[in-house]
């Protein structure tokens, strides 16, 4: 064998294929029924998604002021001098990221290249998220019509576009680049 063919990992077919996906897809809807269940508790509503809205308010009130759009956060509701707008479960970053995660998890790697992925997928969705809350405040102070159609449409399309989106450049990076960083030694796979 010439050494090339030592570094590329073989496909599986027939039945190590099937298992494969089969594992894939128990990991993949696994992850996301896991999420959804533990949403439906008080205690993760409390110290876990309400945080993170808060923390989605706070961050894009930094994100106002620094644009010259004078606001405050009172919790989770984004407040300006003529507009104010609050952040609800469903405009936080987690669905999608949970979709992110779920790929991430349920996909062969090691989990030093999963923990690097998802630590950057987390801060990258976080933001888009800030980005996405920004501009909604903005076309609801403006009184613009295209309002609704961001909030109810356009953006969380993008949005599970983007988690795709960054699977795939994970995808990739495991694939080249991350086989060559301390999180993984050249054909080893931690399932």
């Amino acid at each position: 064998m010439m050494k090339a063919e030592l570094l590329t990992p073989r496909l599986p077919t027939g039945q190590a294929q099937r298992k494969a996906m089969l594992r894939f897809l128990g990991i993949f809807l696994g992850t996301v029924a896991v999420y959804y269940a533990l949403t439906l508790s008080p205690w993760v509503d409390a110290n876990v998604l309400y945080p993170v809205m808060k923390a989605s308010a706070q961050a894009t009130s930094v994100l106002l002021n620094v644009t010259g759009v004078k606001t405050s956060v009172e919790g989770v509701v984004i407040r300006g001098p003529l507009y104010a707008v609050a952040v609800r479960r469903g405009c936080d970053p987690l669905e999608p990221l949970v979709l992110f995660t779920a790929g991430v998890l349920a996909f062969p790697a090691t989990w030093c290249q999963r923990l690097s992925g998802l630590a950057i997928g987390s801060a990258l969705m976080f933001g888009i998220n800030v980005v996405r809350i920004f501009s909604l405040y903005l076309l609801g102070a403006r009184g613009s019509s295209l309002l609704e159609s961001f909030h109810l449409w356009w953006w969380p399309a993008f949005f599970i576009l983007c988690s795709l989106a960054l699977w795939v450049v994970w995808l990739q990076w495991i694939r080249g680049a991350g086989q060559a960083t301390p999180c993984a030694a050249p054909g080893t796979v931690d399932a």
